[in-house]
């Protein structure tokens, strides 16, 4: 059996062995900024037929880096589709005030997209807000926090061929 790592979801999809997942953790030769990790589980209930233990393998998110100089804007994704902009404020002005809170909404289906940006007044409280609530849930749902990037520092979008019908 073999695990496939999945970069849109940042996933193991399938099943495989414990010796499998960190290689499938490496996508194309990068290594991936995901930790695994592996421990026994040595349950009776969990014991099978043969008598061995199982083993539970964990992936945790990559750690937030340090904010830059300057940036008090923040990437906020993950979020469920039951997040409003009032329960995305009362989670997040626990760290300090927010001077912005903008919730992208899907104008079609008149829902969240599931990313928001949050401002804070200094960077202080932007940092404290990466570093409280990144990995954590919100609405059932884990989240990441993370420095906004400025549009220039975005990778080019390639544009859909033109549709011929």
């Amino acid at each position: 059996m073999a695990a496939t790592f999945c970069s849109l979801s940042g996933r193991i999809i399938g099943g495989g062995f414990p010796e499998v997942a960190p290689r499938a953790l490496r996508l194309r030769g990068n290594p991936s900024p995901w930790r695994l990790s592996v421990q026994p589980v040595n349950n009776r209930l969990r014991r099978r037929r043969n008598g061995l233990s199982g083993l539970v393998a964990s992936i945790s998110p990559p750690s937030p880096t340090r904010a830059p100089s300057g940036s008090t804007k923040l990437y906020v994704s993950g979020l469920s589709f039951r997040t409003t902009e009032e329960s995305l404020t009362s989670a997040f002005e626990k760290f300090g005030r927010l001077v912005d809170v903008n919730l992208v909404m899907d104008r079609i289906a008149n829902r969240p997209r599931g990313f928001a940006f949050l401002q804070y007044a200094t960077e202080e409280e932007s940092q404290n807000a990466i570093e409280g609530m990144h990995g954590k849930f919100l609405d059932g749902r884990v989240i990441f926090v993370e420095v906004a990037k400025p549009r220039s520092e975005m990778p080019a979008r390639k544009q859909a061929p033109p549709r011929l019908y």
